[in-house]
């Protein structure tokens, strides 16, 4: 389209090239201020004027019209018929009778018609005035609809454009559906322009039968360029009200650091009522990366880096009290809410690390007794040449804080050395390694008033024995990758006195035997057909289980459409599935779904880092559909153990270039925190979602 009005604008002028010059004016820097062309040119004392494709060209923009008249004496261009205004590549305005005074910028134009050429926001009226970069039109009409018959339009009694603030003021506007009148404000101010301006974002507003009527009203603050700022206040008059706040900042690298805070107080009443476990809902998120932050290319460290995700509430409360891609940015699996901040400097040769995670379990009042890892420190050399050839080493030291408020705590120190000798065998089809491997590690226990441990220490050698192998092979209608690979953990000498909880770790204690296969195939196209992972850890001796879960990971894609994953760890000490994940989807331009299966025993192997923890029992499906208008979804959560519909919705979307309009029924069960605890809380409301775009876009949330 872009190619499409150059190629036109580059016609025109050749056109008017070929057309006979008339005036050019210049000002006292000998700077054109405009030049006068036309086909056909007639001089008088006072005027000049030009008819048959009558072009005024200034360092701004050109205008076409049918006819031109120049008055030298008062320095005014009258333009007639068919007048078109072109700014930069693309048609500004239209109208059939345009006055310029020529040094003062302003024009007379009737009938008016302006469109900004990015948002497609149009302004059309009897007539309008150009004076000093403003436009003020009466009898305004605003839309971004057809012109023809716009689906939605502002009627005013007067519109003031800004042009070079890109701002559009009206008065006594009546927004219409079509023609009939909905709405009356006796003044609105808005950015007709993508700019980012400090003002008044679209309101949200809602209605619930627990919380009463919800305003919200979005302040935005745009001070400069590399940061700005979105206060939000929020009231509810049945429960209380609130301020929420988001900020943005964009560093030299160009990373953005997001950060949201706030508070909401509920009434004494609406506390009592449900007795919750706090009178006030307050939290803090924070996402920032960044790589290169202190160091340069001639430092001694090369690189370095720092990830920040960070979220600490009172509740979960306060997370439900925000929008939704605002819940999504915490790392919240089931009631585990986890932060997490990583530094790391990198040379050549060694690598620091700088590592604090914390858990905040949401189902519990308190969170005095969860451990927490903060922080924990690490210096790791890589893998350097010892002595002979393929004979190697590496060093690894760690010291980990786990602590919390209440109960035992522990420092924790560990070194680990592995001298790894590695050797290809069978023209490289296969790779051994034999590595002993020296350990030592040392745990100190502090605020053990609870529960007496004595202080651990624990020193090991032990040995990996690990042979895999990497092979790839191209038939004639597919191509195979397939990686093989077992290891053996041989104890050697150890020693060890002291306590060691359940959480900490003892490498070489025991003997084990890790099996492992991956492999995928591949179109002639290079595109992934399946994928196939399976891993058995199997453990000699000691308190643990001879077979460890196994893991069986697959994923095939039929075509570019359908899709299917399945993930399942199977115990063998219980004879049963532990954990298992199952989905079918297909996707497509005007249609999709999903079919999924998750489950999880409450026997399964817990990992928290990896969000592994807790009883789960869960089907889920859902579709969107798309047609000429509009487009239908839903979707459906069934816990099958307790029978029990989690959640569900249906909904209708429709969006056109100017409009959009979408309406959802939904049912949830949510968890509240309250003074005993965490309980479940149903949900359901009606949500409306109304844009008249870029105008006004309301959500409008009505609870059964």
């Amino acid at each position: 389209m872009k190619k499409t009005k150059i190629a036109f604008i580059v016609v025109l002028l050749v056109s008017f090239i070929q057309a006979k010059t008339g005036i050019k004016k210049f000002n006292n820097t000998q700077e054109a201020v405009f030049e006068f062309l036309a086909d056909d040119m007639e001089y008088s004392e006072s005027e000049v004027i030009g008819r048959g494709n009558a072009v005024v060209i200034n360092l701004d923009y050109f205008l076409t019209a049918d006819k031109a008249i120049y008055n030298t004496q008062t320095n005014e261009i009258v333009l007639l018929g068919n007048v078109n205004a072109y700014k930069g590549n693309a048609l500004y305005l239209k109208s059939s009778h345009i006055k310029i005074k020529v040094q003062e910028d302003y024009s007379f134009l009737e009938p008016f018609y302006l469109q900004e050429s990015e948002s497609g926001l149009w302004v059309s009226a009897d007539s309008a005035e150009f004076n000093n970069n403003v436009y003020q039109a009466q009898g305004a009409v605003v839309s971004t609809c057809s012109v023809n018959n716009p689906i939605w339009q502002l009627k005013a009694s007067k519109g003031e454009y800004d042009v070079n603030e890109e701002w559009l003021r009206v008065w006594n506007p009546r927004l219409c559906i079509y023609e009939v009148p909905i709405l009356y404000l006796p003044y609105l101010s808005f950015s007709a322009g993508y700019k980012r301006k400090t003002g008044l974002l679209y309101p949200l507003i809602g209605n619930s039968n627990d919380d009463g009527i919800m305003y919200s009203q979005p302040i935005f603050i745009a001070p400069d360029s590399w940061w700005d700022m979105t206060l939000s206040p929020q009231v509810r008059t049945k429960r209380g009200g609130g301020v929420f706040s988001e900020a943005r900042m964009i560093d030299d690298k160009n990373e953005m650091l997001w950060a949201n805070f706030g508070a909401f107080a509920n009434t004494g009443s609406y506390r009592r009522k449900y007795d919750l476990e706090n009178q006030t809902h307050y939290g803090f998120q924070t996402e920032y990366k960044r790589k290169d932050l202190l160091t340069h290319k001639q430092d001694f460290f090369k690189e370095d880096g720092l990830y920040l995700d960070i979220t600490q509430v009172s509740d979960i409360d306060y997370l439900r009290l925000q929008e939704e891609k605002t819940r999504n940015k915490a790392d919240l699996q089931g009631s585990l809410l986890t932060s997490r901040l990583n530094y790391f400097l990198k040379s050549e040769n060694d690598y620091i690390g700088l590592y604090g995670r914390y858990y905040n379990d949401l189902e519990y009042t308190s969170n005095a007794r969860t451990l927490q890892t903060l922080p924990e420190v690490q210096y790791h050399h890589q893998i350097g040449s010892l002595f002979v050839d393929n004979l190697y080493y590496s060093f690894d030291y760690k010291v980990a804080n786990h602590t919390r408020a209440k109960g035992y705590r522990a420092v924790q120190q560990e070194a680990t050395l592995p001298i790894i000798f590695t050797q290809p065998l069978f023209d490289d089809y296969l790779n051994a390694t034999i590595s002993p491997i020296f350990y030592a590690t040392n745990v100190d226990y502090y605020n053990t008033k609870e529960v007496r441990l004595e202080d651990g220490r624990y020193f090991s050698n032990y040995y990996s024995f690990k042979l895999n192998s990497d092979l790839v092979k191209q038939y004639s209608d597919f191509g195979h990758t397939l990686n093989l690979e077992s290891e053996y953990i041989l104890p050697g000498i150890k020693e060890d006195r002291g306590d060691f909880e359940t959480f900490l770790t003892l490498p070489g204690d025991y003997k084990e035997l890790r099996l492992g296969l991956t492999q995928a195939f591949f179109n002639l196209e290079n595109d992934l057909k399946l994928s196939h992972r399976i891993y058995q850890p199997v453990f000699f001796g000691g308190d643990l289980n001879q077979y460890g879960e196994i893991e069986n990971d697959i994923q095939y894609f039929y075509d570019y459409h359908w899709s299917f994953l399945s993930n399942i760890f199977y115990s063998h000490q219980r004879q049963r599935i532990s954990e298992a994940t199952h989905q079918l989807r297909y996707d497509s331009d005007d249609f999709g779904f999903f079919v999924g299966h998750f489950m999880r025993e409450d026997f399964a192997h817990q990992e928290i880092p990896k969000g592994r923890f807790g009883e789960a029992n869960y089907l889920n499906a859902g579709f969107n559909s798309d047609f000429d208008y509009f487009t239908l979804f839903a979707s459906v959560g069934y816990d099958y153990k307790e029978r029990d519909l989690k959640t569900w919705q249906v909904g209708v979307d429709t969006t056109i270039r100017c409009f959009s309009f979408g309406i959802k029924y939904v049912s949830e069960v949510y968890p509240t925190l309250t003074r005993r605890g965490a309980v479940a809380k149903d949900d359901e409301y009606v949500l409306l979602t109304i844009k008249f775009i870029p105008l006004l876009s309301s959500d409008v949330k009505i609870n059964n």
